[in-house]
C-alpha cells in the first residue's frame, strides 16, 4: 500500500512538472503576439523555446512509455504552435531541382563582422585573412544578390572592401548605408550587391542605441523590378565585461561572488530589454514600408532575434521565411552564446524558395545563409 502511494505521489509530481513545461510553452506563443514596448518580460520566453520544446517532447515519450493518456497534454500544446516548430527545424528537400520556367535568383545574407578588421597582427598591422576568406567564398558561390550586415568601407583604402568587391564579383552594382564611422575613415553599416542594375536606393533610419540601419534597393532584371531590403535590427550591445561574464557561465566557470552574479545578470537583462523595445519599433518601420512596396520583395538581414519572437512573427505576417525550403536545425550565430538562428532571408508571395542553406564557413561570428528564389514568368 505504501509503495502504491509513493508511486502515485511521484506520478503527480511528474504531472505537475509537465504542466509547468506546457504553461511555459504557452507563454512563448503569447509572447510573440505582444510588443516588448508594451510588456517586455514576455519576450524572454522565446529565448528558451528550443529547450521547452525538447522538454515537452520528453514528457510525451515518458507518458507513452507509461501508457498514460497524459502524453496528450504536451502533444496538443506542441501542435498548437506547430508553426514555431517549422521555424526551428527544416524538413524540405535541399537538393530540389530549380524550375525551368521563370527566373532563378541566388540570394546571400551574411553578417561579416566588419571582415575581421580589428583583428590586428602583433605589430598592429592589418590582418586580411578573414576578409580574403570571405572574398574567395563569394567568388566561388557567385551569388546574384548579396546582403552584408556589419559591412565596413575604409575610405582611406588601407582595408579594401567596397572598392574591390565590384571588381571580383558578378554582383558589381552596390548600395551601401552607413550608420556611423571612425575618424571619418572607416564607415560601418550594411551593403547590398546585385548582378543587375540598382535603379533606386533608399535608407530606413532606425531609432537605435547601437547605430543599426536598414536600406532598400530597387533592382531591374529585364522587364522585372524587385525591391531588396537589407536590415540590421537592434543589437544587444554587450560590452567586453558582459562577454566575460557570459563566457564564465557557459564555459563551466564557477562564480562565487553573489553580488557579481547579480550585477552581471541585471546588466545583461537590461541590455536585452532595451534591445527588444528598440527592435519592436524598427520592425514596425520596415513592416509599414514593405506594405507600400510596388514591387516583389526580398528581405535579408540580421534580426538579432529568434524565430520565437515578435520580430519574426511580424515579418512573417507579410513575408515567407525561405528557411522552410531547407533541412535541419537553424543556427546562424556562433559567437559567445551560440545556437540561435537570428539571420533570415524572406520574400513576398511573388517568389518560391528552394534549397535554403546555412553555410559552415567560420569567417565571422555568423554563418552565411543563402537560398534560390524563383520568380515565375508573367
Amino acid at each position: 500500500m505504501k509503495t502504491r502511494k509513493n508511486k502515485s505521489f511521484f506520478t503527480w509530481i511528474i504531472l505537475l512538472l509537465n504542466q509547468i513545461a506546457v504553461f511555459s510553452l504557452l507563454l512563448v506563443y503569447v509572447g510573440v503576439r505582444v510588443s516588448p514596448a508594451d510588456f517586455w518580460p514576455l519576450a524572454f520566453a522565446g529565448l528558451i523555446y528550443p529547450a521547452l520544446l525538447i522538454v515537452n517532447l520528453l514528457f510525451i515519450v515518458y507518458w507513452l512509455v507509461r501508457l498514460r493518456i497524459y502524453f496528450l497534454i504536451s502533444l496538443v500544446t506542441i501542435l498548437l504552435g506547430w508553426s514555431h516548430v517549422l521555424s526551428f527545424v527544416g524538413f524540405s528537400n535541399t537538393s530540389a531541382s530549380l524550375p525551368a520556367e521563370g527566373r532563378n535568383i541566388s540570394v546571400l545574407s551574411y553578417n561579416v563582422r566588419v571582415f575581421d578588421l580589428y583583428n590586428y597582427g602583433p605589430g598592429w598591422e592589418l590582418n586580411f585573412t578573414q576578409r580574403n576568406n570571405i572574398f574567395r567564398f563569394l567568388q566561388e558561390k557567385d551569388f546574384d544578390i548579396i546582403c552584408f550586415q556589419e559591412f565596413v568601407h575604409d575610405k582611406g583604402g588601407a582595408f579594401k572592401t567596397l572598392d574591390t568587391l565590384p571588381d571580383i564579383l558578378r554582383a558589381r552594382y552596390a548600395h551601401t548605408g552607413y550608420s556611423n564611422s571612425s575618424r571619418d575613415i572607416n564607415f560601418f553599416g550594411v551593403a547590398t550587391f546585385s548582378a543587375w542594375p540598382i535603379i533606386h536606393k533608399g535608407t530606413l533610419n532606425f531609432p537605435s542605441q547601437m547605430s543599426n540601419i536598414g536600406i532598400y534597393s530597387d533592382i531591374v532584371i529585364d522587364s522585372d523590378t524587385l525591391r531588396v531590403y537589407n536590415v540590421h535590427f537592434e543589437s544587444i550591445g554587450l560590452s567586453p565585461e558582459d562577454y566575460g561574464f557570459v563566457e564564465s557561465l557557459t564555459n563551466g566557470g564557477q562564480i562565487t561572488q553573489r553580488e557579481y552574479l547579480k550585477q552581471g545578470s541585471l546588466r545583461i537583462l537590461k541590455r536585452l530589454k532595451d534591445a527588444y523595445i528598440q527592435r519592436a519599433e524598427q520592425v514596425d518601420i520596415v513592416s509599414e514600408h514593405i506594405s507600400q512596396s510596388p514591387y516583389p520583395v526580398i528581405l535579408a538581414g540580421d534580426f538579432n532575434d529568434t524565430p520565437a519572437s515578435r520580430t519574426y512573427r511580424n515579418m512573417t505576417r507579410q513575408l515567407n521565411d525561405s528557411f522552410r525550403s531547407g533541412r535541419g536545425i537553424g543556427q546562424t550565430y556562433i559567437g559567445s552564446v551560440p545556437g540561435f538562428r537570428i539571420d533570415y532571408i524572406m520574400h513576398s508571395d511573388d517568389f518560391k524558395s528552394y534549397n535554403f542553406t546555412t553555410g559552415k564557413q567560420v569567417f565571422s561570428d555568423h554563418y552565411p545563409i543563402w537560398v534560390w528564389l524563383n520568380l515565375p514568368s508573367d
